[in-house]
């Protein structure tokens, strides 16, 4: 098995005709009458050793003409010595040549040549370097089989294979296995199989392997605890990992700096502050100082937690204290600073930063400038990118343009966005397609259609290829403004000039505006064309349908449409009862309406307002009193709060029913909201419990 799978991976072409080949063919060619039959010939068989071991021994290695001349001497059926075969393979494999290893080591299976352990050996490093651990394995077991012992530097390569593959599960079972058969682990064992543990948050697991493998003689080493208290500080499990190093000092193992900081690191993560200082104070103890990276977790943790001021503190300590801060220090004091509004200080401690001969990088401006427009102060960015700009060694780049421009869209200053465009390309920064995308949406947004368009244009004649986002903006945007027919010609020119699939979204779009200008017709064509293609319907493209055909009065339609719902697994969502309710509400069909109130309860969706609107207009309308306050009832058991359309109805029923109605008894009370003009519902209620 492992012959077919790797061999046609790992051939070797030759490369080049070595000058013994043609002596060693030409010697042997009158010794053979066919192919295959294989020669015992001492003579010719010293000779071809001879000549191989010469080609591997030599102060210049000749190792593909070694292989070559093997396999070609293995094609005229002359067969190397058992002990060339393995020198071959082990060669090959201490220099490294695993593609080679796993092509001899082929051809000796099938000319029936044994390996020896060292053979073997040079197989499963081979078979790891490639990342084929499944196969080591099954070579591991030829070892035992040939009568040979494992050892654990071999078990030990391929567990940290399969570790590195996320097989840790196999990883473990292996290292059971080989137990069995007298492999002892050692402490690069127990490493391997508790990183990975540790690697695919299986800490209780890694936990209990380290206490099981201790007890059969293997004992975790500083590098072991580094392990376990790194990955639990930094995944949330700190508690656990302070019983860890609790653990590892009461074994008089002392701890290096690398396992403090990651104590550090989780404790100030999580805004355990005081704990985290108490570290620090115990290092200091210990004649251990605090590094850089010590001090940059406090600051971290700090800025992480809201403490940006006190993150300010452990900076000047660090100072103080000898310790230079890193860029990565500075950048997340500064975004710190940034979150939390202290804006001065930000500015501050970058102009510091910049006296000290520190030069920010244009990622870490573009990570203060994202910072900055994701809190909505683009205005603050834009001082940042005058600094950048005034900077002869900082140059922003395409992603700190389309950043600001995407932060000044998000606020409606389109025209902002476009001077920034326009001084992107006066500095000669090619605009990628994020920035035509954001501008040609902003202008869409605003119902600037041909500034929109002239920004296609621009990106077309730079040589831009439109991505599919792109015609999905057009598309939405062109529906949003009523401008269906460049929205259905964009539509068909993203599948027939650039080859893009339309998605769902796009779909619905057009579909909805078509409905929405009546040409239900149409919407019916596209609808059935995105059934027969890849980009199936969703529940949004059948509610669109199902509204559109209820409001034709096509019910027949409808209907075919719940039915090709069902049939192709999409579910309802709350949108589609309200649609249902609604409109068999207005077509009278109150127990259809009903029916599907039910059945919106049963699939675990809540009645909005709108829903009950609806109903109540048609029980109104069918003078069902009692219905009505049955409704009115369940309405404020769920605590619907009423608006002014929902108030206004209830208003309009209460005054179509009969005069002997005690109102004050039957009417139940609602929650209050105050409304957008100021008008409360409590003083609407007041006014519906007033007799008539």
């Amino acid at each position: 098995m492992i012959r077919s799978i790797i061999k046609p991976f790992f051939e070797y072409p030759f490369s080049r005709q070595h000058s013994t080949l043609n002596k060693l063919f030409s010697s042997t060619s009158s010794l053979t009458d066919s192919i295959g039959v294989y020669y015992s010939d001492n003579a010719v068989t010293e000779d071809l050793d001879s000549q191989l071991r010469q080609l591997l021994e030599n102060p210049n290695p000749q190792y593909v003409d070694a292989v070559t001349l093997f396999e070609r001497s293995a094609d005229l059926g002359l067969i190397p010595s058992s002990p060339t075969c393995n020198f071959i393979v082990e060669t090959l494999g201490r220099n490294k040549k695993h593609n080679l290893v796993l092509q001899v080591y082929n051809r000796m299976s099938r000319i029936g040549v044994g390996p020896w352990f060292l053979s073997y050996g040079a197989v499963i490093e081979s078979l790891v370097r490639f990342q084929y651990p499944e196969y080591a394995i099954s070579v591991l077991g030829l070892i035992l089989k040939s009568g040979f012992s494992v050892n654990v530097y071999l078990v030990n390569l391929v567990l940290n294979s399969l570790c590195c593959k996320n097989k840790v599960g196999d990883a473990v079972g292996l290292f059971r296995e080989v137990s069995r058969y007298g492999v002892a682990p050692d402490e690069c064992t127990l490493n391997t199989l508790v990183k990975g543990l540790c690697k695919t948050c299986k800490y209780d697991e890694a936990l209990a392997l380290t206490g099981e493998m201790e007890e059969a003689g293997c004992a975790p080493n500083f590098v072991t605890y580094n392990i376990l208290i790194d990955h639990l500080c930094r995944n949330g499990e700190i508690g656990k990992g302070k019983e860890v190093f609790d653990d590892m000092t009461s074994k008089r193992i002392f701890p290096p700096i690398g396992i403090y900081n990651s104590l550090v690191y989780g404790l100030s993560k999580e805004g355990k502050f005081k704990e985290a200082m108490s570290i620090l104070t115990a290092m200091m103890g210990k004649k251990i100082l605090p590094d850089v990276v010590t001090y940059t977790c406090l600051i971290n943790g700090l800025c992480h937690n809201g403490k940006a001021k006190k993150a300010f503190d452990i900076l000047n300590l660090m100072i103080e204290s000898g310790q230079e801060p890193s860029n990565i220090t500075y950048m997340h004091l500064i975004v710190g600073l940034c979150n939390e509004g202290l804006l001065v200080d930000c500015f501050k401690l970058l102009k510091m930063m910049m006296e000290k001969e520190k030069q920010p990088t244009t990622e870490f401006f573009n990570k203060l400038v994202k910072e900055l427009c994701d809190q909505r102060k683009v205005d603050v960015a834009l001082r940042l990118y005058d600094m950048l700009i005034d900077k002869n060694d900082v140059k922003p780049n395409v992603m700190t343009h389309n950043l600001l421009i995407q932060g000044l869209c998000k606020e409606n200053r389109i025209s902002e966005a476009a001077e920034i465009y326009q001084k992107m390309r006066t500095v000669k920064i090619s605009g990628n397609v994020v920035t035509y995308n954001s501008l040609i949406d902003a202008y869409l947004r605003g119902g600037e259609v041909e500034k929109a368009m002239g920004i296609w244009k621009q990106m077309l004649q730079l040589g831009f290829s439109p991505n599919s986002y792109t015609f999905s903006l057009i598309i939405k945007g062109s529906c949003k403004l009523g401008m269906i027919n460049i929205a259905k010609g964009i539509f068909i020119r993203m599948r027939r000039n650039h080859g893009l699939a339309p998605d769902v979204c796009d779909f619905n779009a057009l579909m909805s505006a078509l409905c929405t200008e009546g040409s239900l017709e149409q919407a019916t064509m596209l609808f059935q064309e995105m059934g027969n293609k890849h980009c199936k319907p969703d529940v949004t493209s059948f509610n669109i349908m199902i509204d559109s055909s209820f409001k034709a009065r096509n019910t027949e339609y409808t209907n075919k449409l719940l039915l090709m719902m069902r049939e192709m697994g999409v579910d309802p969502d709350a949108y589609t009862f309200s649609i249902l309710i609604n409109r068999y509400s207005k077509l009278g069909d109150l127990e259809e309406a009903w029916r599907m109130l039910n059945m919106m309860v049963t699939w675990g969706f809540t009645p909005d307002k709108y829903v009950y609107d609806s109903l109540l207009k048609a029980l109104c309308e069918k003078g069902e009193t009692d219905k009505i306050f049955k409704l009115l009832r369940e309405m404020a058991a769920k605590g619907i709060v009423l608006d002014s359309k929902l108030t206004s109805t209830i208003l309009t029923c209460l005054c179509l029913t009969t005069d002997d109605i005690n109102l004050m008894e039957l009417l139940p009370k609602f929650s209050q909201e105050t409304s957008e003009v100021g008008i409360k519902c409590s003083e609407l209620l007041a006014q519906l419990q007033t007799p008539r």
